[in-house]
């Protein structure tokens, strides 16, 4: 047996059923074979960190969601629950806390890594030895960390040397230690940060001169952007140490930024392995893999970042003035990550992974700050980050990208001063169309290179269960469709067969009871029809929604129908329960302040459920930045109000966003819905919303439905008594609708192109007020290549009606026709006159 260690790390989805534990067991017979020690750092079970985290941001007790979650994993590994009774007991101590301290809550939020090791332990040794380490006896935070008591308790760090001892000390060849957590000095349990199972491994490594880390995950590797964002995104073979770290720092979320430098400093090679696909190459992260030559190997984007100007007169050619407003930030506690300075100006942002930053936080901020220099906060901010070598002498192609979002806020402009990154500090909206079009410009359109693989949307077309790439339908249908353009363009097309294979994906959630359709994406009479002839009611936020349904040739029965409207008039909540249609309820003031109207009436209440979720702040639906939904801490005083009322609960909902293609997030909005039946005695049904994501390109991965429906069954399985509902909107009619509108001119102003079209965001305004991608075709060259790109603009008098920035186009002349796609949702039902130009009319095809 050599003396040589692997660490292997795998994340929560990556050890949550025995299944999993079958691949992992594998890869650690592998290591051993090949004559390696081997240790396995583990995270806590998919989901299980976020529902004990609910109690410290709610304050309401989660013992019971949490216990249920431990009953339903003891039962997939089949162990019995009397053996974690004093695991429970703990559990229940903490959670019946009035307030948790930093420390209490480091020990609540690790109880999930410290049960499932337990688990894992049980499970394992029913079939192989193996021994169980615990972090605090090796992992010990640094004193020299200055920041503030509490990122030190809940975000602590430790410095790591070589250990020989320890290597004396371990003689097994197999040992499982749960990650994320360490000591203090004095020896009080502490975190590594979210996400600190990596940093745990990469100590791990250090402490036993480890050959190499694996970091097991559920995706290839390290891409060159978000794949969901940018399906050509690219699959990064080989990297260095530091830009790893930079791609990680500025938002990759595969590896955690800190857990980096700990290998760099020892030398210790990362590979990051894709779990679902053991044999894949993965992303490999070495010294000698640092670039020689100018590149970008990445393009990121980080959201909720905050950014604050310090104005002073005082500070020019002022001595210490910098050193005093740093100070502020020292005392507080606060990581800045970006500075940007002038003669009398200071900005620096603050990001979200490295701060706790709370209104609280930000109110004393300006406090310190102000007698020193005129403050000003500007909070929903995007960082687009552009990572490689030498990025200095790409600055021409960058600048022309960057010029055509001239008529944008750029609030700030960064470049390390080790050339290895570019940041553009931008608003929310603007930055995924800003990412996508510098990955098109530095690295989409480049000539292949040896360190890049194959893209997200290659990988996905080579996977056993894609092995056809599908034809989309408007392709298919191109001669009916430029005859119909010829006649009456600009149009909306909608196809409703294909309307009827998204109901057919859908209907394959058997977890959910009933879907209802939320009606504002598309509310065109031939699509309702075809939706109620597919099992699947309607969703209405108005009264004139709820007319239009009524009005149909086959008009639904009322229990086919919902209304939830938001900061209506309180007659229109009067109006839909009179007509037998089930309402729901998002502001609690309307029950306390018409307690008559809602007597003895059965109501659905939209509860928040602190955070939101989607492509876009405009489309994430939950937070204290949303209008939308009650605060679960108003819950108690609500259910007394309702029961002295005989007002009847028997739904609760909660939405978060829209374009969500983590299939989790359902579960997630089930089990926090989940905790207010402690309130609500008499709920039928919990309503976990909509917002599934669509494959916006034919080669995207999309929504794992089967996936989504196993974490839907695991809820059921632990709620029987519960009927699941939800609420589709763009998903089962984006893909349906194509928009057709003809080319009226075609500009070049130096090396930017325009292709302008008779209509623009009258017709169609995602992409204005959401950054929404559409991909656009010239329907008429369909099969010319593309050798020039274009901004794809309408004829409104505004700059923002861009329906495309940058995108490959044929060579093209007026009077083709232009095919926006996957226009089926949010496009003709927001449309309007702007101008006075009448938007696109809308055409039906297909049974």
């Amino acid at each position: 047996m050599g003396m040589q260690w692997r660490v292997l790390k795998f994340g929560g989805s990556s050890v949550s059923t025995p299944a999993q534990w079958r691949t992992i067991l594998q890869q650690v017979s592998n290591n051993i074979e090949q004559g390696y020690r081997v240790l396995v750092v583990h995270s806590a079970c998919y989901g299980l960190t976020n529902a004990l985290e609910a109690q410290i941001k709610t304050g309401t007790s989660v013992y019971k969601s949490v216990e249920s979650r431990l009953k339903a994993l003891l039962n997939d590994f089949e162990q019995p629950i009397n053996d974690f009774k004093s695991d429970l007991s703990q559990l229940r101590q903490l959670c019946d806390l009035p307030q948790l301290n930093d420390y209490q809550q480091a020990e609540l939020l690790c109880w999930g890594e410290r049960v499932c090791h337990r688990v894992f332990i049980n499970h394992i040794r029913t079939g192989q030895t193996v021994d169980s380490l615990n972090p605090k006896d090796w992992l010990t935070t640094t004193v020299n960390d200055h920041r503030n008591p509490h990122s030190r308790v809940l975000s602590a760090k430790c410095e790591v040397h070589p250990n020989p001892v320890i290597r004396e000390q371990l003689k097994q060849s197999f040992y499982l230690m749960p990650g994320f957590f360490a000591a203090d000095e004095a020896g009080r349990t502490v975190l590594l940060g979210r996400s600190g199972s990596d940093t745990s491994a990469t100590y791990m490594a250090v402490l036993l001169q480890a050959e190499r880390i694996e970091i097991w995950t559920d995706v290839d590797g390290i891409f060159s952007a978000n794949p969901h964002q940018i399906p050509q995104a690219k699959l990064l073979l080989r990297l260095g140490y530091q830009e790893a770290r930079e791609i990680a720092a500025s938002g990759g979320t595969v590896i955690h930024p800190r857990s980096i430098l700990p290998a760099e400093q020892y030398n210790i090679p990362i590979y990051i392995k894709n779990t679902l696909r053991p044999d894949a190459p993965g992303t490999v992260l070495k010294r000698e893999f640092s670039p020689t030559k100018p590149r970008v190997s990445a393009v990121n984007t980080r959201h909720r970042v905050t950014l604050v100007s310090m104005e002073s007169i005082n500070m020019w050619h002022q001595a210490g003035f910098m050193s005093d407003l740093f100070a502020v930030y020292k005392e507080l506690g606060l990581s800045v990550d970006l500075v940007s300075t002038a003669q009398t100006n200071v900005t620096v942002s603050l990001d979200a992974a490295d701060n706790v930053i709370t209104p609280a936080i930000l109110t004393r901020l300006k406090q310190h700050l102000t007698p020193l220099c005129a403050v000003n906060i500007t909070t929903n901010c995007s960082a687009v980050t552009l990572v490689g070598y030498r990025i200095r002498a790409l600055a021409d192609t960058i600048a022309s990208v960057v010029a055509t979002f001239a008529d944008q806020r750029i609030y700030i402009t960064t470049q390390s001063s080790n050339d290895l990154n570019q940041t553009f500090v931008v608003d929310e909206d603007q930055a995924d169309k800003l990412a996508r079009a510098l990955h098109e410009v530095l690295i989409t359109r480049l000539p292949e290179r040896d360190e890049f693989g194959p893209s997200w949307a290659d990988l996905v077309a080579r996977r056993t269960d894609n092995p056809v790439t599908v034809i989309p339908w408007w392709q298919q249908q191109r001669s009916r469709l430029l005859a119909m353009a010829d006649l009456h363009s600009p149009c909306y097309v909608y196809d409703l067969n294909t309307l009827a294979e998204q109901a057919d994906i859908l209907k394959s959630l058997t977890a959910v009871d009933r879907f209802f359709f939320a009606m504002k994406a598309n509310a065109h009479p031939a699509v309702l029809g075809k939706i109620l002839q597919q099992g699947i009611g309607l969703e209405t936020v108005s009264p004139g929604e709820i007319d239009r349904c009524l009005s149909l040739e086959s008009p639904p029965d009322r229990r086919n129908l919902l209304f939830t409207p938001n900061f209506a008039p309180i007659e229109e909540y009067s109006r839909a329960l009179e007509q037998g249609i089930a309402t729901t309820i998002d502001n609690p003031a309307l029950l306390y302040d018409y307690p008559a109207v809602f007597k003895n009436r059965r109501i659905i209440l939209r509860l928040d459920p602190g955070h939101g979720s989607g492509h876009h702040r405009y489309v994430r639906t939950a937070g204290e930045q949303s209008k939308f939904g009650i605060p679960e801490s108003t819950l108690p005083n609500l259910a007394d109000w309702c029961e002295q009322h005989e007002i009847l609960v028997f739904g609760l909902h909660a939405h978060t966003g829209s374009g969500i293609l983590d299939h989790r997030n359902w579960q997630r909005i089930a089990h926090f819905l989940a905790r207010g039946l402690a309130y609500f005695k008499d709920v039928e049904v919990i309503n976990v919303g909509g917002g599934l994501g669509i494959k916006e390109n034919p080669g995207d991965s999309g929504l794992d439905f089967k996936a989504l429906n196993a974490s839907l069954s695991d809820f059921k399985q632990q709620h029987p008594n519960i009927a699941l509902w939800m609420e589709p909107g763009r998903f089962l009619v984006a893909h349906c609708g194509v928009l057709l509108a003809k080319v009226t001119q075609t500009k070049l102003k130096g090396k930017q192109g325009y292709i302008g079209l008779e209509t623009g965001m009258n017709s169609l305004i995602r992409p204005a007020l959401y950054g929404a991608w559409h991909n656009i075709v010239n329907l008429t060259r369909l099969d010319a290549p593309c050798d020039f790109s274009a901004n794809i603009v309408g004829p409104m008098c505004e700059s923002g009606d861009i329906l495309g920035i940058d995108r490959p186009m044929p060579a093209t002349r007026a009077g083709d026709v232009v095919l926006i796609a996957n226009t089926g949702a949010y496009g003709a039902t927001m449309a309007s006159r702007y101008n006075l130009r009448d938007p696109a009319q809308e055409l039906i095809i297909g049974d």
